[in-house]
């Protein structure tokens, strides 16, 4: 199929479609602000129900890819929504459940039987990973719990949506990522918070079922290459525990640690400084094996550092960015849990599992009419060298992704439209990657 009939495609989807940050994609409906809560909204178990509201939104999402090189072009378009219910709260208490559901409106072949050789990676992600030809039984129970608020801080079980730096739903398709635990927030000194929660299921991006912890890591690998084995992991689920300092408006200072039971030991810290139109950021990471199985070697120790400098006006930002190895081991953190938090991270590019990373990134954001600010313009730009096998790889990614959301009645209306293109030099993954790449994705959210 020609260049044309990707363009041509791209308008004629472009009725469908989400919008989220480059980096933290989501913000919580149970988000917390502070002096707003009455514990007591409701009088009886009738008015607890009764005095409920609900909240969700309407999705639909459209992405294409074009190998210019091969003359290979897919795409998919997918539809659908989320509905939460959470009630009032009586004497602190509160519930809440959520469903998902999406249908696929049109697509190229996404199975596994495909002739096409090269796998529709991001075109299957909108729907069911595990079963690429299920186009409409594809919903999900996505919220299922109950929680304690006790003024600022809260306590919460069951089933839920959770945004940390390593774990979050990283929801730029149709289905994000969700847990089964429980999870703790502390937040009585308002400059100084503490978090954290234990997991034992997950309902990955891109999937349909709750599955136990173990099956999660590598699940992703397996489904998008099914002739590679998986292998579960020995291992009771997830612990995190986060801590976070605000000194005063220009410092802050954020830890957060993961264990995975049996597999690894994670600390990811974060400290930024701003001063007028300059921030300063930097982040360090580490991790280490607890014991040796498929997933990581005995004495595993991979260490990253991430740097930002970062000016900013009232109708631009620009900032350079840059990751890199500072041990010999690789970053192995599920990518079934979330998207990565460093600098250098932008929507299709990531560092997960790669040897000696330096990646480098600009980010430039342009806000250029005074009566439409909720209009951005990202221009972005990612040089991301590492070794494989002991030969030097390079991947560069461009990327203008315009988000905006309309105004007065349709407000609610959130808009994204991502465009990027990845130019490799001996790097490949799988099927996948490893040729030049054209890749759009249009996407609207409309949240009531």
């Amino acid at each position: 199929m020609k260049i044309y009939s990707y363009i041509v495609i791209l308008l004629l989807l472009s009725l469908n479609l989400s919008a989220q940050n480059s980096h933290q994609q989501f913000e919580s409906i149970d988000s917390v602000k502070h002096g707003s809560f009455n514990p007591n909204e409701a009088h009886s178990f009738h008015e607890w129900f009764k005095k409920g509201h609900v909240s969700g939104l309407f999705r639909s999402s459209t992405i294409t890819t074009y190998r210019p090189n091969r003359d290979n072009f897919s795409a998919a378009s997918g539809l659908g929504g989320r509905i939460y219910y959470h009630s009032a709260y009586w004497h602190g208490f509160q519930m809440g459940i959520g469903g998902i559901y999406t249908y696929n409106i049109l697509s190229t072949d996404l199975s596994n039987t495909t002739e096409n050789p090269y796998t529709p990676k991001w075109e299957r992600q909108l729907f069911d990973l595990e079963d690429p030809n299920n186009k409409h039984d594809l919903d999900r129970l996505e919220e299922l719990f109950i929680k304690y608020r006790y003024k600022d801080s809260y306590i919460k079980i069951g089933k839920m949506l959770l945004n940390t730096p390593l774990v979050n739903p990283q929801d730029s398709r149709m289905k994000p990522s969700a847990f089964q635990g429980i999870w703790l927030d502390w937040n009585e000194g308002h400059k100084f918070e503490i978090n954290g929660g234990f997991f034992n299921k997950v309902s990955p991006r891109s999937t349909t079922e709750w599955i136990h912890i173990n099956e999660s890591i590598g699940l992703y690998d397996h489904l998008l290459n099914p002739e590679k084995e998986h292998q579960t992991i020995n291992t009771n689920g997830l612990a995190i525990l986060g801590g976070h300092y605000l000194p005063n408006d220009k410092i802050s200072i954020h830890s957060w640690q993961y264990y995975i039971d049996k597999v690894s030991l994670v600390s990811f810290n974060q400290l930024e400084y701003t001063q007028n139109a300059i921030k300063l950021g930097i982040q360090y990471f580490i991790q280490n094996s607890l014991e040796e199985n498929h997933y990581l070697n005995a004495n595993h120790n991979a260490q990253l550092l991430s740097g930002q400098l970062k000016w900013s006006q009232n109708k631009w930002q620009l900032s350079y960015n840059r990751t890199i190895n500072i041990t010999e081991d690789v970053m192995k953190f599920p990518s079934e849990w979330g998207a990565e938090p460093f600098y250098t991270f932008i929507s299709r590019h990531r560092i997960e599992g790669l040897n000696e990373v330096n990646s480098q990134a600009i980010k430039l954001d342009l806000q250029p009419f005074e009566n439409w600010t909720a209009l951005n313009f990202g221009v972005y730009g990612v040089y991301s060298g590492f070794n494989i096998d002991k030969e030097e790889n390079r991947l560069t990614q461009i990327s203008l992704d315009i988000q905006t959301h309309l105004k007065n009645d349709w407000k609610n209306l959130k808009i994204r439209l991502l465009n990027s293109y990845f130019i490799t030099d001996g790097f490949a993954e799988g099927s996948f990657l490893y040729e030049d790449i054209f890749h759009s994705q249009l996407i609207l959210n409309y949240q009531f």
